[in-house]
């Protein structure tokens, strides 16, 4: 029966006819992946998964706290027997679901190390709905839409076979993050078997009102990626409008004097020397200007060397105008991982910091500190957790705030920033 006596059967079922042709073109996907570019080098990649399990239990601190060896094992020699009859994609994403098992976020296969491509979207996970809040110029009319299938196959089914494939992940918050981002990476795509391809998918969207619109998108190189992505739903604005410390883009202050208010931007840890440089000066301004409350924005921020954060904190704590009773907060989100996940945890601590919006993507008691090598013919980069850290006394999932303010989509989509609205508004009340 051909596609046209097929739309002629179901006129007027138009639903029915668009699930049935999702599924067929499911189908195809898996059919077209199993058969692209199967591996004929078998021994190579042989030697590399022998090698990812030899490394493993030689350097990691702890490799069976979450699977036994007798699980790891078989898996791995089940991947083995299964390499005729994958490509090298599918073989990436097998490596990546036996890195999740091992139960740390730290440990991972490194697969932005290579030359992989994406696809010009960016999403973040609202109540269950990946909304589009950036983008290139081709799409911009689609910002804000929510992304209901690629490739034909529903976002349900793509939720469901990414979740255990995605890296990076240490709890639920930190999952929707890592799988709002990983869902754009062609490879991961591929060798899940929703994309027959690494250089085209067709992504749907809707809108609130119900209208659907696919697009056929080509992928892009991580270099092009990020310069490409140049229309957000909300471009980043600075809190009080201009900087007074600036170390970089990832790092600065502003201010307000009238309310005695400093904000810092924390997204990303530069050096040693330089974070000096940046904590010398944001002193200097905060005694100068008689600063009372501090408000320091971890929300962004994926990790780095949490002992560059403590210098900051060496020389935050010297500032005697600082309320050190209740005028220090510290944002936190599904984001905050690792190091700026230590960090939050020990701003509490040490500054009295309270810690405002959702739990942090990172665990405070669990495998952390990460190393990395590489496998002899891949090439792949496989990193793994070399301490274990008790950043507090009682297990959690994630750093829970003390005031939680979850950003919604309504909020979102109007400009509100709800967990930095609750902070100012309560600095209001204490002026």
């Amino acid at each position: 029966m051909t596609i046209s006596h097929l739309v002629k059967r179901y006129q007027g079922g138009e639903g029915v006819l668009v699930k049935f042709l999702r599924w067929i073109n499911l189908g195809l996907c898996l059919i077209l992946s199993a058969e692209a570019s199967a591996i004929s080098n078998t021994g190579d990649w042989v030697e590399d998964i022998d090698y990812f399990h030899q490394e493993l239990e030689r350097n990691h601190i702890n490799l069976y706290h979450n699977v036994s060896k007798e699980e790891l094992t078989d898996k791995l020699l089940l991947l083995k027997s299964d390499l005729p009859n994958l490509s090298e994609n599918q073989v990436m994403v097998e490596l990546m679901k036996i890195s999740r098992m091992i139960g740390d976020g730290h440990t991972q296969l490194a697969f932005w190390s290579q030359d992989i491509e994406l696809y010009p979207f960016q999403f973040l996970e609202f109540d269950g709905d990946l909304r589009l809040i950036a983008t290139d110029e081709s799409y911009r009319q689609l910002l804000g839409h929510k992304l209901i299938a690629i490739n034909g196959t529903p976002i349900d089914a793509i939720i469901d076979r990414l979740s255990p494939i995605v890296q990076g992940v240490e709890n639920g918050h930190s999952l929707k993050i890592r799988r709002a981002f990983q869902i754009n990476v062609a490879q991961v795509l591929e060798g899940a078997g929703i994309s027959a391809s690494t250089k085209k998918a067709v992504y749907t969207f809707t809108d609130d009102s119900g209208r659907e619109k696919t697009v056929s998108v080509s992928s892009l190189s991580m270099g092009n990626y990020h310069s490409k992505i140049t229309h957000h739903l909300f471009p980043k604005t600075t809190p009080f409008k201009s900087k007074r410390v600036e170390e970089s883009s990832n790092l600065w202050m502003s201010a307000d004097i009238d309310t005695q208010t400093a904000y810092i931007y924390f997204k990303s840890y530069p050096s040693f020397s330089d974070m000096e440089d940046f904590a010398v000066d944001a002193e200097k301004f905060l005694k100068k200007n008689n600063v009372k409350n501090l408000i320091i924005d971890f929300r962004e921020n994926g990790g780095g060397d949490f002992f560059v954060g403590l210098t900051l904190a060496w020389r935050l704590v010297l500032v005697d105008s600082i309320d050190w009773d209740h005028g220090v907060y510290t944002l936190i989100g599904g984001k905050t991982y690792s190091a700026a996940m230590s960090n939050a945890a020990q701003y509490r601590q040490i500054l009295n910091a309270k810690l405002v919006g959702e739990p942090s993507g990172g665990n405070p008691v669990g495998y952390q500190d990460m190393d990395q090598f590489s496998l002899p013919n891949s090439d792949w980069v496989i990193t793994y957790s070399k301490r274990n850290y008790r950043f507090q006394d009682v297990y959690t999932e994630g750093v829970q705030p003390d005031v939680m303010i979850k950003q919604d989509w309504q909020s979102y989509n109007k400009g509100i920033d709800k967990p930095l609205e609750w902070v100012l508004d309560d600095i209001r009340k204490r002026l």
